[in-house]
């Protein structure tokens, strides 16, 4: 994993709030929508690549989602996202890697 872009990334969750950072939503209203348009089901497989601190995964187990995974590089990004969801936190499989060295235990069949 790259220790320049992990350390970068650990910097900016230590010194900001998800909320002071310029890319977050309260509502991911594009993200939704896109995810709605593709027809799969709540039981569908998920992954919010880079989805450190965002709400997209509140989001999506308020719509009834139930197999959820946020892959960030940031452990405390990961760590304020659980802390905001609570006993939620259980129903989402939490990942701390670079996606670009991520190498998924599963991988889609054809």
């Amino acid at each position: 994993m790259s220790h320049d872009r992990k350390k970068h990334w650990e910097d900016v969750y230590a010194k900001k709030t998800p909320a002071e950072v310029s890319w977050y939503q309260t509502e991911p209203a594009i993200s939704l929508e896109l995810i709605k348009s593709t027809g799969i089901d709540q039981t569908s497989k998920i992954i919010d690549v880079g989805g450190g601190a965002s709400v997209l995964v509140d989001k999506l187990l308020d719509q009834g989602f139930q197999n959820l995974t946020v892959l960030d590089i940031s452990s405390k990004s990961l760590q304020l996202a659980r802390e905001r969801l609570g006993r939620l936190a259980t129903q989402v499989s939490w990942i701390e890697a670079d996606v670009t060295e991520f190498d998924p235990p599963q991988k889609r069949r054809l």
